[in-house]
């Protein structure tokens, strides 16, 4: 159960920073120079607390401040529904030049339109949380290290950033069952088939309708197959923008958790 948890805290960001910051106390014992390393310890601690307050006060100096972060929230969610719109208005015609299916496009579009309303319900629900944990944390995020304030910003990224990652799931999903159908029904073509119990790729005989009916569904999903994996990678390229932004949190904070404490 522990392992669990542990397992599930580590994929936040905070609780990453807390489990670092512990094994680095741990690591501090009798058997391996216990002065050094507690020096290298509180060098650590030292530089992420000034580098908070440091960088906390010229953020504050350019004119901003944790209290208009929910307006900055809402700002650019509007921005980032109107270019989500855009893109996939932009995918329901023929983007590119590409000539898609327009009746699967069409549908595709309609299904993450809808989710593009449930994800901007969900951010406005979301909001009056965010207020109130700022509110909370405003008399003393000045005095929190750099790394515990990067922490902070990439928890609430991930969180706003949900969608990026459904879009990418729900495209991912459809685009794989099409291309493992279509695998599939290319082993039937050819006599065999996969076996889930011995998990190989067996014989097996195929009758003249099964033929025909595979035929047909085959034709239909690789005529399908182009509009899906359009959709797919505008949506991974999406993901893996979102990914780059939470990854350079992830580095910024492991790197001044790292630097001062290596022997």
């Amino acid at each position: 159960m522990l392992a669990k948890v542990r397992q599930i805290l580590n994929r936040m960001f905070i609780g990453s920073y807390v489990a670092n910051r512990v094994d680095q106390v741990r690591t501090v014992n009798t058997k391996n120079g216990i002065e050094k390393q507690a020096i290298f310890l509180a060098i650590s601690l030292t530089a992420d607390f000034c580098l908070g307050t440091v960088i906390f006060s010229c953020v504050q100096q350019s004119g901003y401040s944790p209290q208009l972060l929910p307006q900055a929230i809402v700002n650019s969610t509007e921005s980032t529904v109107e270019n989500l719109k855009l893109i996939i208005s932009w995918l329901m015609q023929n983007p590119a030049g590409l000539k898609l299916n327009s009746v699967l496009s069409r549908a595709l579009g309609k299904f993450f339109l809808y989710h593009i309303h449930l994800w901007v319900t969900y951010v406005y629900l979301l909001i009056p949380a965010l207020i109130d944990l700022l509110q909370t944390l405003s008399p003393v995020f000045h005095f929190l290290p750099l790394s515990l304030q990067l922490s902070i910003l990439g928890d609430m990224l991930s969180v706003l950033c949900v969608h990026v990652f459904c879009f990418y799931a729900y495209a991912r999903r459809i685009t794989y069952s099409q291309i493992n159908g279509c695998i599939a029904l290319a082993r039937l073509f050819a006599g065999k088939k996969y076996n889930p119990l011995r998990k190989r790729v067996d014989s097996a005989d195929a009758s003249l309708e099964h033929l025909f009916v595979g035929t047909m569904v085959f034709t239909i999903l690789l005529f399908l197959l182009p509009t899906s994996l359009t959709f797919f990678l505008v949506f991974y390229s999406l993901r893996l923008s979102a990914m780059l932004g939470l990854e350079i949190i992830r580095r910024s904070i492991w790197l001044i958790q790292w630097l001062p404490c290596q022997s």
